[in-house]
């Protein structure tokens, strides 16, 4: 599967996220360049989880810090964020 874009909302504004498959069944989350967090599921999508800091490879993309003088709200992968992302695959995967 390519890469595909999604947006979100975070703190009420539209967020633009890309989604870059990551092994069997996980993707890296990425905005504009830089590397978010990884994440995965352990039941082919049913449920999804945060990959660890400790685990997340970045390979080409630098890690992703808030600059909050930008007025652009900070992308934190909780519960809420990866309920988004996980019917944004659900959406791509139909």
């Amino acid at each position: 599967m390519d890469s595909f874009d999604i947006v979100i909302t975070v703190e009420d504004q539209e967020v633009s996220l890309t989604l870059q498959p990551e092994q069997a069944y996980g993707y890296k989350v990425i905005y504009h360049g830089t590397l978010v967090g990884e994440i995965a599921s352990r039941d082919n999508g049913a449920s999804w989880y945060k990959v660890s800091v400790e685990e997340v490879t970045p390979g080409i993309y630098p890690m992703y810090e808030h600059d909050a003088s930008k007025g652009i709200p900070r992308i934190v992968l909780d519960e809420v964020t990866l309920k988004q992302i996980a019917e944004a695959i659900s959406q791509q995967e139909k």
